[in-house]
């Protein structure tokens, strides 16, 4: 005999059965939606590391690399004075965001033609006119390095030097040359 209170939780056991059942993926479903809801991450902050970034590769120079380098080569044990020169491919290069649409004439499965037509995104500066949009710069690569100094006569000198160079600029060490200094 069913009583008034068996036939209320009756009807709830069957949802509580599925929920058990499938309690992960219900959670994961959760955590979802919860990230979702969330602002999203890197509003202003974003925009400031982004500037920040590109400062940072409109500030670069191969002159202050090349000083950088010779700084923290001279303090290597043998190594004594130093002096550095850096080759580059190219400046650098800016990647700017564009759109990209093709269109066909004929039917889908063998077209006939196809046109193609990009377009760069332009940002409104309110007063200041239109900019394109910069999605990269990238740092032109390195080439080619010459070291003179006093301990290149020491093999494991040059040996250290050449690894110290290639772990900083990513040369490998047939485009390291290392030269002793002369004396004067």
């Amino acid at each position: 005999m069913r009583t008034i209170l068996d036939k209320k939780i009756l009807p709830l056991a069957k949802p509580m059965e599925l929920i058990s059942k499938y309690r992960f993926v219900l959670l994961i479903a959760a955590v979802g939606i919860l990230l979702m809801l969330m602002p999203s991450f890197g509003g202003e902050k974003g925009q400031d590391a982004r500037t920040a970034q590109l400062q940072n590769a409109a500030d670069f120079s191969v002159e202050q690399t090349q000083k950088e380098l010779e700084e923290i080569l001279s303090d290597i044990d043998g190594v004594g004075r130093v002096r550095v020169m850096l080759t580059v491919a190219s400046g650098i290069q800016r990647v700017y965001q564009s759109d990209r649409e093709i269109s066909y004439s004929g039917p889908a499965s063998t077209p006939e033609d196809y046109t193609s037509t990009t377009q760069t995104v332009l940002l409104d500066r309110s007063g200041s006119g239109d900019e394109a949009l910069q999605t990269q710069e990238l740092y032109p690569p390195y080439v080619g390095a010459l070291v003179v100094c006093d301990g290149a006569g020491n093999s494991g000198t040059v040996l250290k030097v050449k690894e110290a160079v290639s772990v900083l600029t990513g040369l490998g060490s047939d485009c390291i040359s290392v030269a002793r200094r002369t004396e004067s």
